[in-house]
């Protein structure tokens, strides 16, 4: 039984850092999923944890060394019993959830020699409207909590440049 532990924006943050470190050569990745809710929240300073634990992240990436580290990190790996959390790589047709201009509202962020995309806050909770599931309507209360004007923010990342 895959473990449900990741929930903390700080795990993700790590993640990337990490495996920004260990590629060789460029890499870039789209975040998606509540891996992404986690990313914004990290982003924004905030520190609350996910209403309900997450089992996995949801990365899709064509670089191949990315795609590498990301096999030794999925559902039943060494990573997810240290971690608490494994890696579910994701084709790129998950985009197709996604409205065609969703790339307008997402932010960027280099973590050593990988480029991270991770879609806006909005874009990443239509897939999970559709599903519908009693975690996905807790993960929509935190993202209305991340979007709120009560939450408080540090500035945010940079905004995806075309």
């Amino acid at each position: 039984m895959p473990k449900r532990e990741l929930n903390r924006p700080d795990q993700i943050e790590n993640w990337l850092t990490t495996m920004g470190s260990l590629l060789m050569e460029e890499g870039e990745m789209i975040l998606i999923g509540s891996g992404a809710l986690l990313w914004h929240a990290f982003q924004l300073g905030v520190k609350r944890p996910l209403p309900e634990n997450s089992m996995d992240a949801d990365p899709i990436t064509e670089s191949e060394g990315v795609a590498e580290i990301c096999y030794d990190q999925m559902i039943g790996s060494e990573f997810e019993s240290q971690e608490g959390w494994h890696v579910n790589l994701m084709p790129k047709m998950a985009l197709n959830e996604f409205p065609v201009d969703w790339e307008t509202r997402a932010s960027r962020k280099q973590y050593g020699k990988l480029t991270v995309t991770v879609p806006g806050v909005e874009d990443i909770m239509i897939p999970k409207r559709k599903r519908g599931e009693p975690r996905d309507r807790k993960h929509d209360d935190y993202a209305a909590y991340l979007k709120s004007p009560k939450t408080p923010k540090k500035p945010p990342t940079k905004k995806l440049q075309k």
